[in-house]
């Protein structure tokens, strides 16, 4: 059985519909924990665009303990810290780091973009090349050194630029080989215990650059430079584009065998024709939040930390790129004032609540359901109590603005619950269920909803209601 509701007027009355409808009961709400009370996680959130001033910190910072994410990625702004040669003025990164960690919150630094006090330097913002000039390139060294030397005692995950690959960009691989090979070995002279992070890669099925990028390293012996790969995607439905990750994967171990995988930053505008990424689609606040709990789900469900982008709102002011870049979960006013906290917000607030690292992933999942859809199942184990976490949705396509869900049955053989609670991820709320058995090492639920965003199952031990 299939129920709708229009999304915009789901509220308690209209949950005791679904309830009654799915067999399931409305207990509550799920409570949101703070970065104060989550100690690490996988869930991270992106602060981009302050190096430009696109977005101001100081205005969303409230709304940044609240969401539960447990890293920030910052741009560390050569231009905007170096704006008189070889005097560098950090006081306002400072500012920044120095109240996101007292948030709990950790940033991690990407070291971009160009200064256009020196020629050949590149621009201040995405797609306006890279230092090439040997006195860009100098200057780069010495600012990324002073860089480090200043926050080493905060921060030590150095993300070497953003999307060298970069259409706009015009340029092959080797530019940004030798930035990274340089850029590395100077981070490593002042801060040798240094996490390096590589590539940042829009195109993740660029092989060939990527290949060109290891192999330059390879042929230096320092491969030992390399600790982490970040890579992008903007893909329409979350939930595509993995198999191009496995082959990034695949490539990057032949070369260097444990390195770490993190998705640097992805997410989905709440409007059409937002500037950037997805701009043509009719996204809407609802669509946005499905896609983001999605996306999310799909990375850390396979094991790739994952990085939300972003926080707020900004407005693009260069050249190549103009407008309003809809993809905060916060909505800003002209001023860059928070106007409020969109439903994506408040959802993948809902996610942190939920996983952290007490939890780890199962990698393998044994179900059968009577669902003909298409779906996405991912399980966690709590590392102490063994309770499990299972979440799953419909994969097939791109999320949709209504509220619709499918009574099914989900039969476990390897996850046995003994308390379980439903928690709709979109909202929050928190459901008993009457159509739950267990057998010999297995779980069956039935009459349970799947959607086209997340549900999960969870112990009712492990969460706490409002």
């Amino acid at each position: 059985m299939i129920f709708v509701i229009s999304i915009l007027t789901v509220n308690a009355q209209e949950n005791t519909t679904i309830a009654s409808g799915s067999g399931m009961d409305f207990i509550g709400h799920l409570k949101p924990r703070t970065t104060h009370d989550i100690v690490s996680s996988d869930l991270w959130i992106g602060g981009e665009v302050l190096d430009r001033d696109y977005t101001d910190y100081h205005e969303y910072k409230p709304y940044l303990d609240s969401l539960g994410a447990k890293k920030i990625r910052l741009q560390s702004g050569w231009a905007k810290t170096e704006k008189q040669k070889g005097v560098y003025d950090f006081a306002w990164l400072d500012r920044i780091v120095n109240d996101a960690m007292e948030r709990k919150v950790q940033p991690w630094i990407q070291i971009s973009y160009g200064n256009e006090l020196y020629p050949d330097a590149g621009g201040i913002s995405l797609g306006e090349g890279l230092p090439q000039s040997e006195e860009a390139l100098e200057a780069w060294l010495k600012y990324t050194k002073a860089l480090v030397v200043h926050f080493r005692d905060r921060v030590n995950e150095w993300e070497i630029w953003n999307e060298a690959d970069h259409r706009y960009n015009n340029a092959g691989p080797e530019p940004y080989a030798n930035l990274y090979y340089r850029t590395g070995k100077a981070i490593r002279e002042v801060q040798p215990n240094a996490k390096l992070i590589g590539l940042s890669i829009a195109g993740v099925g660029k092989t060939d650059y990527v290949d060109f990028f290891l192999k330059y390293l390879q042929e230096r012996n320092a491969l030992d430079l390399l600790d982490i790969v970040t890579f992008h995607g903007y893909p329409r439905n979350p939930d595509q584009g993995f198999d191009a990750v496995a082959g990034l994967e695949a490539l990057i171990y032949t070369y260097r065998p444990g390195v770490k995988l993190w998705q640097g930053e992805t997410g989905c505008p709440s409007t059409f024709g937002s500037s950037g990424a997805l701009s043509g689609y009719p996204w809407s606040e609802i669509i946005q939040a499905k896609w983001n709990l999605r996306r999310a789900l799909a990375h850390v469900g396979r094991g790739y930390p994952f990085s939300l982008f972003t926080i707020s709102e900004y407005t693009y002011d260069r050249k190549k790129f103009k407008g309003l870049n809809t993809k905060g979960i916060l909505k800003v006013n002209d001023d860059l004032s928070v106007a409020y906290a969109k439903p994506a917000y408040y959802a993948y607030q809902n996610l942190t609540a939920l996983l952290d690292h007490q939890f780890e992933r199962m990698p393998l999942v044994n179900y059968s359901t009577d669902s003909d859809s298409s779906l996405s199942v991912f399980a966690f184990l709590h590392k102490v109590s063994k309770s499990p976490m299972v979440f799953f949705w419909m994969n097939g396509n791109i999320p949709s603005n209504e509220h619709e869900f499918t009574n099914t049955v989900f039969s476990f053989e390897n996850i046995v619950f003994s308390d379980p609670l439903i928690i709709d991820l979109l909202s929050g709320e928190v459901y008993e269920t009457a159509g739950f058995g267990v057998g010999d090492g297995s779980s069956i639920f039935r009459g349970i909803p799947i959607a086209d965003y997340p549900f999960a199952i969870v112990e009712r031990k492990e969460i706490r209601l409002e």
